[in-house]
């Protein structure tokens, strides 16, 4: 398992006798699960080590389930969801594939009762939990593709923001992607759901932004990337200019929380114009990328593994961790 680590601070008091803790986000693929290294304290009230321990264990799955939702989501979208979100979070375990208990220590002093839980959530269940509920549409086995290039050239108005702007490479890509049989989410059905920055940041490579994409599009191939456009030189040639254009993207799978390829590709061509110039050379480099991506979409979808129902794994036996005064 992979694992990148961030640490969080968590801080809040969901109910009186629960402390709070630490999320330390993994963000690994165990086939559709997502991993997460999660701390968390619980009071203990009247001597009563076991719910302690129940309270923390159940506080670290919303933890691990919360930040996940942050994730998909980013700040701002996950606050506008509150509604929707905090019922998801009551019953966290429905969304839990494994836990297992790295450490587990009650404390007779403070009275405090702390678990270090490693969290493997079921992300097909929080999909089709989201879709249900509304949040994102038809997020649950949609074969097909939203494509964004953020497209940088010399007839495009630079200035304009990017939903505003009309990408030549972008359409070049839509084009062959629906050609091959793949459909593909018009752009302006999404804009209003999806923000410039959460674009920009998929766009540099934030797969959790990507996968948020996705979700909220109602598709699971997310392609983004930047196209950019230069002069091959500065002579005329018979009246015509070359150009040449540069494309590269990453494809991320939103069902999977993955990324599943990334590609560059260049052409060059001239016309009687730059405009003219600029079109043949973005088509051209958007024919060469297809070429690669669509057998590579098609077989990402082909392989996708069979989904397991979520099953949770119970608490370690006794004597596989070092505990105190109140163990289990």
């Amino acid at each position: 398992m992979n694992r990148v680590y961030s640490k969080i601070w968590w801080v809040g008091l969901l109910v009186p006798m629960i402390l709070g803790g630490l999320v330390f986000p993994v963000t690994a693929q165990e086939e559709t699960g997502t991993g997460y290294e999660v701390i968390a304290e619980a009071l203990v009230v009247k001597d009563n080590f076991v719910r302690a321990r129940k309270q923390a264990v159940k506080l670290a799955l919303e933890m691990a389930l919360e930040q996940n939702l942050r994730e998909l989501f980013g700040d701002d979208e996950f606050e506008r969801n509150q509604w929707e979100i905090k019922k998801m979070l009551k019953k966290p375990d429905r969304f839990v594939k494994s836990y297992r208990f790295i450490e587990a220590y009650d404390d007779p002093i403070q009275l405090l009762s702390r678990v270090r839980l490693e969290v493997v959530l079921f992300q097909d269940a929080v999909h089709r939990a989201l879709s249900r509920s509304g949040i994102t549409s038809g997020m649950e086995g949609e074969k097909q593709a939203v494509i964004l290039i953020n497209e940088i050239s010399s007839s495009s108005n630079n200035d304009l923001r990017f939903w505003d702007r009309v990408s030549i490479s972008e359409a070049s890509l839509v084009r062959s992607f629906i050609e091959a049989g793949i459909p593909v989410v018009v752009r302006d059905t999404i804009r209003h759901a999806i923000s410039e920055e959460m674009v920009m940041s998929a766009i540099k490579g934030n797969v959790s932004a990507a996968v948020s994409i996705g979700l909220k599009a109602g598709a699971d191939i997310v392609i983004v990337g930047n196209a950019t456009l230069a002069l091959v030189d500065d002579q005329e040639v018979q009246g015509a200019r070359s150009v040449r254009a540069a494309i590269s993207v990453k494809t991320v799978s939103s069902h999977r929380s993955m990324l599943v390829a990334a590609k560059s590709d260049f052409a060059t061509a001239s016309g009687s114009g730059i405009l003219t110039g600029e079109r043949e050379a973005f088509h051209r480099a958007g024919r060469k990328l297809t070429e690669f991506l669509i057998p590579t979409v098609q077989r990402h979808w082909e392989s996708n593994p069979e989904k397991k129902e979520p099953q949770l794994v119970p608490a370690q036996k006794a004597g596989s961790l070092p505990l105190s005064l109140g163990d289990l």
